[in-house]
């Protein structure tokens, strides 16, 4: 499933526009991405959680040369399911 067809869905489920449930898609996200990157987590019961977590810096190999490097340190986004979400 990808963006229009998610939207599709949640228009059709909801009882609302295409429009609004465009918003709401675009709010969720950006709300989500927004929390993590204040180092927050977004917790939805039932379904998971969105952890944002901290990769220090690494020394590495790079591939094409053989030589080696140090990576950046950067923060991503972890999901991690819930229970329920699980047993699917």
């Amino acid at each position: 499933m990808n963006k229009k067809e998610l939207i599709n869905a949640l228009a059709g489920q909801c009882d609302a526009s295409q429009a609004q449930a465009s918003q709401f898609v675009d709010a969720f996200c950006s709300t989500v991405v927004s929390e993590l990157k204040d180092g927050n987590q977004v917790a939805i019961p039932g379904f998971g959680q969105f952890v944002a977590k901290h990769r220090p810096s690494r020394e590495m190999r790079n591939p094409a040369t053989g030589q080696m490097m140090m990576s950046k340190a950067k923060t991503s986004c972890q999901f991690k399911p819930s229970v329920g979400l699980k047993d699917l």
